[in-house]
């Protein structure tokens, strides 16, 4: 028994020091300012907005699916425009920001898209 209590205590101080390596990684790269140029071609768009809250997601083929919102740290205020603007079947050239991080849910911002010809 008391052997099985120390191996808990072990597992609760990895498993703390994880969780504070994790929140140190988001809390400094959370307002990611480096923005990426990429392509991609929409197989399906979402919008989940209610009440005044913007929520646009958009599936690309291959699957990876981006978030299209507002990025106040680049000035760019026209996530509903470019969702709009978006047409499934059709391949864009995007500037996204941020980091992909299923396992937190956390998904590419989409802040610009031209259609490529």
């Amino acid at each position: 028994m008391r052997r099985f209590k120390a191996i808990s205590g072990e597992l609760i101080v990895v498993a703390g020091t994880l969780l504070v390596a994790m929140a140190f990684f988001l809390v400094f790269t959370w307002g990611d300012s480096a923005v990426t140029m990429t392509y991609i071609t929409v197989t399906d768009k979402i919008d989940n907005s209610r009440e005044g809250k913007f929520d646009f997601t958009v599936v690309a083929e291959g699957g990876e699916v981006f978030a299209l919102r507002n990025s106040e740290s680049h000035g760019i205020y026209s996530a509903s425009k470019v969702f709009k603007t978006l047409e499934i079947g059709k391949r864009y050239q995007v500037l996204v920001t941020g980091r992909r991080l299923p396992l937190l849910g956390l998904k590419r911002n989409i802040i610009q898209a031209s259609l490529v010809q």
